[in-house]
């Protein structure tokens, strides 16, 4: 389990010249979960730096490796100077060398802001999670490998647990497009979710524009105090124009989401960053120069081919909250106006710890990106049971919520809830005198893109002169009956389903 709650505002040593200001926000360290040294009245007190200071710790980190007597640039990404001797906060993946792909880590340092970073020291990886993709470097040398000693300006840590929907984040980072200065974005916060193996908040979600470059970088709050940690998923680019699209959702109706289906577009840019509080264990592992290596999956090969012809995802259901067994609190057919969480739970074999994975949500058809996460890093074993959270606090908006699972690129499970609106429990009791077995029975409400879950299950059937009823929520829904090879037998659209009904599926 990860540690959340930063639950003080940490200052790694005192800021030299112009950060200096940010030494009246340290606060010596605290035990886990008592109450901050420095009140948030005395926080808010305090002047707050110009984003030109802060600037000053956002360095730019490049993966290097020796070209005729020089250093050549593979990749770069960003990260946050987090204590003056020179321990940066950035992402995994900015720093992963378990290819070999590079051979030294080098660290390029802010002087003007209009002017590009100056690559003047090397660095060490001192403490790293892939599957949070989280890290935190140290610089060691100087770019001839002779040890040095650096006194730098550094970014203060604030608590991300007090981030709230609607709160300004402002990225800093070198995004790689559009010149090699430092660039500021700003926006909102629009939203958290949480998934199992993570305490707490597992991602931020915004509406700030940040290019894939910003990865690793600076995400602030209004009092400059860095609070998350921009992420690249699936749907980041490194270049302008849209990076993905995917055929997310069963378009021409025909029970399978494939390439004739139309494909969703998940924008060019990042929306999701990590709490700050998820890099705690890293940060106090890396200042007591102890050793500190979590989720070492493998590493993702490009263009590597991966076997799903075993890999299964079912029984997709929904709650409004997850136990301490990691459970669903009640399996819900729909959630009331007011909810703040939203679960989708499922069951899983074949997984393999290092697979691309998403869960993908849409409210009322629209892809809601703040509730998303794509090509994460699969780190749940090959086994078991999993979930994942909308959050919000304020109440989630009412609509139909509809659950997208994909592995590899590969359409997965899906199922949908009804959030809101004035919906009681009813039964749908389907006959079959159609003179075949029904082993397929796909029932979604009306304004849902996918079928959803086959309702009878894998081990089931309706043999003719059977009934069988299935438990939903009212409102209105489609009905589509398949028979043991997969051929439609019979279906029905608009079905008014506000007090308990029976179909008889027949002959024309």
């Amino acid at each position: 389990m990860h540690v959340t709650g930063l639950n003080r505002v940490i200052g790694l040593g005192c800021l030299p010249a112009i950060l200096a200001i940010a030494c009246n926000l340290s606060a010596p360290p605290t035990p886990e979960g008592t109450a901050p040294a420095t009140s948030p009245t005395q926080v808010e007190s305090v002047v707050v730096p110009t984003l030109g200071e802060i600037a000053r710790a956002a360095v730019q980190l490049q993966a290097l490796v020796s070209e005729a007597g020089s250093h050549a640039v593979v990749w770069t990404g960003s990260g946050s100077v987090i204590s003056s001797d020179g321990l940066i906060l950035t992402n995994a993946h900015v720093v992963d060398d378990r290819a070999g792909e590079y051979e030294q880590l080098g660290v390029a340092v802010l002087e003007r802001t209009d002017q590009a970073p100056e690559l003047r020291y090397l660095a060490e990886i001192a403490a790293i999670d892939y599957g949070i993709d989280l890290a935190v470097v140290r610089i060691v040398s100087d770019l001839d490998g002779r040890p040095t000693t650096v006194e730098l300006p550094f970014v203060v840590l604030g608590d991300s647990d007090r981030v709230e929907i609607g709160d300004s984040i402002r990225i800093l980072g070198y995004p790689g497009i559009g010149g090699d200065t430092v660039t500021f974005t700003e926006g909102a916060i629009s939203g958290f979710t949480s998934e199992r193996g993570i305490d707490g908040r597992a991602w931020l979600k915004t509406d700030a524009t940040i290019a894939g470059g910003n990865s690793g970088g600076m995400g602030l709050n209004e009092q400059g105090q860095l609070v998350a940690i921009p992420t690249t998923l699936g749907s980041g680019a490194e270049e302008g124009g849209l990076a993905d699209c995917r055929q997310l959702v069963d378009t021409n109706r025909d029970g399978v989401v494939d390439d004739e289906d139309t494909c969703v577009p998940l924008g060019g840019f990042i929306n999701a960053l990590r709490p700050a509080a998820l890099a705690a264990p890293l940060i106090e592992a890396a200042r007591r120069g102890e050793s500190y290596v979590q989720g070492d999956l493998p590493a993702p090969q490009p263009g590597q081919e991966v076997d799903l012809t075993s890999t299964y995802l079912t029984s997709v259901v929904f709650s409004d909250g997850v136990d301490e067994s990691d459970q669903p609190v009640g399996q819900s057919h729909a959630l009331p106006s007011g909810a703040i969480d939203v679960c989708a739970f499922w069951d899983y074999t074949g997984m393999v710890d290092g697979m691309a994975w998403s869960s993908i949500w849409f409210i009322d058809g629209e892809l809601s990106e703040g509730g998303s996460s794509f090509d994460d890093v699969w780190s749940g074993g090959s086994q078991g049971n999993w979930w994942v959270c909308i959050h919000n606090e304020s109440g989630l908006p009412d609509g139909l919520y509809e659950f997208v699972l994909e592995v590899e690129g590969e359409h997965m499970a899906d199922n949908s809830i009804f959030v809101g609106g004035d919906r009681n429990l009813v039964e749908l009791t389907v006959e079959n005198q159609l003179g075949a077995d029904i082993c397929y029975v796909l029932l979604s409400p009306s304004e849902a893109q996918n079928w959803g879950p086959d309702r009878l299950g894998e081990k089931e059937s309706l043999v003719p002169g059977g009934r069988h009823s299935f438990p939903m929520a009212s409102g209105d829904y489609d009905l589509w009956l398949l028979d043991c090879d997969g051929e439609a037998l019979d279906e029905a659209y608009g079905l008014e389903l506000h007090e308990d009904l029976s179909y008889i599926a027949a002959p024309d």
